[in-house]
């Protein structure tokens, strides 16, 4: 029997053992409800810089594109998938990062390999959450794109060099200053030719080899505020020989009295 029945037969199972509610809403019913899942279901935009940029984050580069916009349903989906476990909120956030990545590898005019690289969680982070949640992200994104027939693979090349503040309550300077040399290349990684690429330790977690003349970096995470995270994941991968071309996120916060400009492309993952 195919996976996809499985799965749907253990869904409808679960939610008769024990009634789901919405992680965007709250209402009973879906893990998510039609309503929140199609406020997140949008063309990817160009976050960075651009229309929807902030002041802070209207330079340096890489180019960041966004799935959805970091409010209201979308928020909350994040939140409940990020903070309280709702591991069953993923597939519209993954669907939403899967269009970004799109939106980045069709700005470059790229056709071949795509390499997503997580921006790195702190090891406190992941034990308290019980999972890495960006890479959770990257390879519900993954699945997505390969369905679409887009080569790619999400390799975790990054690594939390020292301990950061916590980011919620710093201005854009403040930020880039509290994340300055915060990531480092993880050990073994180095550059060759692509037939050694991504050859892996177990699980995936490291990576020896990778080749920028065949592949397509883009930097991922789940939300830009002012692109200090990414603008620091780049610079950790550039000095390290690796040639990030731009980043993809799952939302992205909104400028104030902006309204988000959309790349002119439908959305091509949905529900």
């Amino acid at each position: 029997m195919p996976n996809t029945y499985i799965g749907t037969a253990f869904e409808v199972l679960l939610d008769l053992l024990l009634p789901r509610a919405c992680a965007g809403c709250g209402r009973p019913g879906p893990a998510v409800c039609p309503t929140c899942a199609a406020s997140v279901d949008r063309p990817a935009f160009l976050a960075a810089p651009g229309q929807m940029a902030t002041p802070g984050r209207r330079g340096p580069p890489p180019r960041c594109f966004a799935g959805a916009v970091y409010d209201g349903p979308c928020r909350q989906l994040l939140l409940a998938f990020k903070e309280k476990g709702r591991q069953d909120a993923r597939r519209p956030l993954a669907l939403a990062l899967a269009r970004a990545v799109m939106a980045a590898r069709v700005g470059t005019a790229h056709t071949g390999l795509v390499i997503l690289v997580p921006v790195p969680s702190t090891r406190s982070a992941v034990r308290r959450r019980g999972f890495d949640h960006v890479r959770r992200l990257g390879d519900g994104a993954a699945g997505v794109l390969r369905a679409a027939g887009v080569p790619v693979r999400v390799v975790a090349m990054l690594r939390a060099a020292r301990a950061v503040a916590d980011q919620a309550a710093l201005s854009a300077v403040e930020r880039a200053s509290n994340l300055s040399g915060a990531f480092g290349l993880r050990h073994g990684v180095r550059i060759v030719d692509e037939l050694h690429l991504a050859r892996g330790l177990p699980g995936q977690d490291r990576v020896t080899h990778c080749s920028p003349p065949a592949a397509l970096f883009i930097v991922i995470d789940d939300v830009v505020t002012t692109g200090a995270t990414l603008t620091e994941a780049a610079r950790a991968l550039r000095a390290g020989g690796v040639p990030v071309s731009a980043a993809a996120v799952v939302a992205a916060t909104s400028a104030r009295r902006r309204a988000p400009r959309d790349i002119g492309a439908p959305p091509p993952f949905s529900r």
